[in-house]
């Protein structure tokens, strides 16, 4: 029997100081980690999408007696675009509203109009894309009347 309560009484282990320690360190640690995702997660859902270009087609039109293709394109964005470019079903078109080497400026909720010659049959599909200088692209199916 006292060798039994030698060996309870003999154990060793770390000291309080040491094992306090080591419980700080961890939690220290643990809030760190805590504290990078929170801040990682606020920046990103905080980010302010208004300050993108973005375009929004307001009207489509398309005679396909007349052969002309009437837009209306807004800018729904928080910055002004350059509109540069139109294209019927993949293939650059010439505006009958020249667009110059520069670019149309359309300003924050500006509107523009513009117009191609395109020959179309009546009751088929087409697909517009208007491209910005900056890479903004506004892309809409419309049926030719």
């Amino acid at each position: 029997m006292k060798k039994n309560r030698r060996i309870l009484t003999n154990r060793k282990a770390f000291s309080a100081v040491i094992a306090s320690l080591i419980l700080m360190l961890l939690a220290v640690a643990a809030g760190v980690v805590v504290y990078a995702y929170v801040m990682g997660w606020i920046g990103s859902a905080t980010n302010n999408p208004t300050h993108t270009g973005h375009l929004s087609f307001d009207t489509i039109y398309a005679n396909a007696t007349a052969g002309t293709v009437k837009i209306y394109v807004r800018n729904v964005g928080g910055v002004g675009l350059m509109v540069s470019k139109i294209y019927i079903n993949g293939i650059d078109m010439a505006n009958a509203t020249v667009i110059p080497d520069a670019g149309v400026a359309l300003g924050v909720q500006g509107v523009t109009y513009l117009t191609v010659s395109y020959s179309m049959v009546a009751n088929q599909y087409y697909t517009v894309q208007v491209t910005c200088k900056d890479g903004t692209i506004a892309s809409q199916s419309f049926p030719a009347q």
